[in-house]
């Protein structure tokens, strides 16, 4: 009998023991983690990183804020919205447009002052994770309303107008950059969409117009610094990640979360890296992050949830930017072309021949690095991006470009 005691007194200790050396261990592992996620914050503020709401989006003078106009805006969208069914609203036919036209007049009123703060920054700070964004529904349908405006005015032979409408469309875009979110620069990149699509496939591509709106066209299109805001918007969900894991950090999980932030800081400083090298990025490096995200180990470790909850997929992300400058790039081009011929009665027999006085030099297809690919036909051009497949099929116009076939601007005149 005494024996198993003293047996069970043994193994009592030896437990005492090691949990002793367990919770030790933890509490010296998570002062060295949070050890190091404070250099790396304090490493990120030295170089003027933003690593709050605050410092992404800081507060604006009333002269230089349109946020009155733009709320002023949606309220009168949605006055007009009200009037009609759903399904005769989504037609954007005239008597649609008349009745948002008080609207889509404030919007531009709104879009020339050069800041908006519709996000609240007190919504941030509390709930970083439950922030919402409504005006994107509103805005998205503004660009929809503007696309039908372009289509109307172009029926009318308006084309400087029509034209007018689409860049209206470009410069939403830009504006929402004003407010950094990952979910904003897919918005932009959603809007951007429509508006090119608008001026060229709906208005351009058949219709003529004059020098000044050519050089209008080409200025707003360029105007998009696509790799500005895509960097923007990953350091703003960067700065947000660490404001969650910061509500997160309550005993006992202090030392989970610290290991989450160290993974989730050291993702989105290899993501950014990438970004800021610009297009065309570096697959073998995006597909190497993806990886070490998505890799999961022997025994299941509590601070990934944290990590794939807080860190964007880089394929896809990447992916989304890609499609936005081959759109920009090309549609750059088609313009050049365009506005080569109004000066010089034909069109050029390279892209070389726009370099630089319409070009600062030949745009690169960011899919496969090389320039963008133009021919002359019998009547018109057409100039394009090999797409999402990577594979130049020769200029072959497809709907589903992402996939298949190449991302084309066809010119028929």
């Amino acid at each position: 009998m005494r024996r198993w005691l003293k047996v069970i007194f043994i193994l009592g200790v030896f437990v005492i023991l090691c949990l002793f050396s367990l919770a030790a261990l933890t509490v010296w592992d998570t002062a060295r983690n949070s050890s190091k996620v404070r250099e790396e914050i304090a490493r990120l503020k030295r170089e003027g990183e933003p690593t709050s709401w605050q410092e992404i989006a800081p507060p604006v003078p009333k002269q230089l804020d349109g946020t009155p106009l733009y709320r002023k805006a949606f309220a009168q969208l949605e006055e007009a919205q009200r009037k009609f069914d759903p399904k005769v609203w989504q037609t954007y036919n005239p008597k649609v447009l008349q009745a948002a036209r008080p609207a889509l007049q404030t919007l531009r009123k709104a879009l020339e002052f050069q800041h908006m703060r519709l996000v609240d920054p007190k919504q941030i700070e509390a709930n970083p994770l439950n922030t919402k964004f409504p005006q994107f529904d509103h805005f998205r349908e503004f660009a929809k309303l503007l696309q039908a405006e372009a289509a109307q005015r172009k029926r009318r032979n308006d084309i400087k107008g029509a034209v007018e409408s689409c860049l209206t469309i470009l410069k939403l875009c830009r504006r929402i950059g004003d407010e950094p979110r990952l979910l904003a620069f897919f918005v932009q990149s959603t809007i951007f969409f429509i508006g090119v699509r608008g001026l060229w496939e709906e208005v351009l591509a058949d219709a003529d117009a004059s020098r000044g709106t050519y050089l209008a066209a080409l200025s707003e299109v360029r105007a998009w610094d696509i790799d500005r805001d895509f960097i923007r918007a990953l350091k703003a969900e960067r700065a947000i990640s660490i404001l969650t894991l910061k509500s997160f950090k309550q005993p006992p999980r202090d030392w989970i979360i610290a290991v989450a932030e160290l993974s989730v800081l050291k993702v989105y400083r290899q993501i950014i890296a990438v970004a800021q090298e610009g297009a065309p990025y570096d697959r073998k490096e995006i597909e190497q992050i993806e990886t070490e995200i998505e890799r999961k180990p022997l025994i299941p470790l509590p601070h990934r949830f944290f990590t794939l909850m807080l860190t964007p997929s880089p394929t896809i992300t990447f992916e989304a930017a890609n499609r936005i400058h081959a759109l920009q790039r090309v549609t750059m081009t088609a313009l050049a072309l365009r506005l080569y011929r109004k000066e010089n009665g034909r069109y050029p027999e390279n892209l070389q021949q726009l370099v630089p006085k319409y070009l600062p030099s030949v745009p690169i297809d960011p899919y496969d690095g090389k320039p963008i690919r133009y021919r002359k036909l019998q009547k018109g051009f057409k100039v394009w991006s090999v797409g999402g497949n990577r594979k130049d099929d020769g200029g072959v116009k497809v709907r589903d470009w992402l996939r298949k076939g190449d991302l084309v601007l066809e010119s028929k005149i």
